[in-house]
């Protein structure tokens, strides 16, 4: 029994040595798996934004990518190469690398939701440029031919601010809203202002998505806005600029 005893003693040290690695082992994988969880609901605040920025891109539609992005990116690709090189929860918990990834990760997120944002707002001016039904009202003859036209734009018009209050839900939205900017631009063409033909070629001009050229803008033009309180409703603007 005594020479057996070496034995057991060397399978008990052996089995205890194997029962250490695989508790070394369960922590790191708990703390890899923290780790994870903790990324993840990172990249979920970038992933929403990101995601628009997929539909209006694909839709034709210019986003300024913000700093912030590529930044974050260096970063990520950093903790990547660390990691691959030393697979450990450690090197990513070492020093400020991991956190600093995650709070620049939010600041991209934030900043690329603005320019998203910035980017479908800049489309309403793009797809219509016209006046408020409102404003058209208020320099139009009761009549009741333009009352009808009226009551056309006004629901037109409602129907396409209402798809900028958020971001397009797909491509579908974007067509509808591409859709109504060209029935509001027909739309605006039915109204009879009973001007002279200068001012009512230039109403006409401004309701379209390209605006009035200057050369429209003659004294007779000038001097109607004036009587009628309407310069200050004009702002003139380089055709090169978005």
């Amino acid at each position: 029994m005594s020479a057996a005893l070496p034995a057991r003693a060397s399978a008990l040290r052996a089995r205890l040595s194997r029962l250490h690695e695989m508790s070394s082992n369960v922590a790191e994988a708990a703390d890899l798996e923290g780790l994870r969880v903790q990324l993840a609901r990172h990249v979920e605040r970038l992933s929403a934004p990101a995601e628009k920025r997929r539909l209006l891109t694909k839709a034709g539609i210019t986003i300024v990518e913000p700093a912030s992005n590529a930044k974050v990116r260096k970063k990520a690709t950093t903790v990547v190469e660390r990691f691959a090189e030393a697979p450990k929860s450690e090197t990513l918990k070492k020093g400020q690398l991991w956190s600093t990834m995650l709070e620049e990760m939010d600041s991209a997120a934030r900043d690329l939701q603005t320019a998203v944002n910035v980017a479908w707002k800049g489309q309403w001016t793009s797809l219509f440029s016209g006046e408020t039904p409102a404003a058209v009202e208020s320099k139009l003859a009761k009549t009741k031919a333009n009352q009808e036209a009226l009551r056309v734009y006004r629901g037109l018009y409602s129907q396409f601010r209402a798809l900028f209050d958020t971001l397009p839900h797909d491509q579908g939205t974007i067509d509808r809203a591409r859709m109504l900017g060209n029935q509001l631009e027909l739309a605006a063409k039915a109204f009879d202002f009973q001007v002279s033909p200068d001012v009512k070629a230039f109403l006409e001009a401004v309701q379209s998505v390209r605006g009035a050229p200057i050369n429209l803008l003659t004294d007779e033009v000038l001097n109607w806005l004036r009587e009628n309180e309407s310069l200050e409703a004009y702002r003139v603007k380089s055709s090169d600029r978005p």
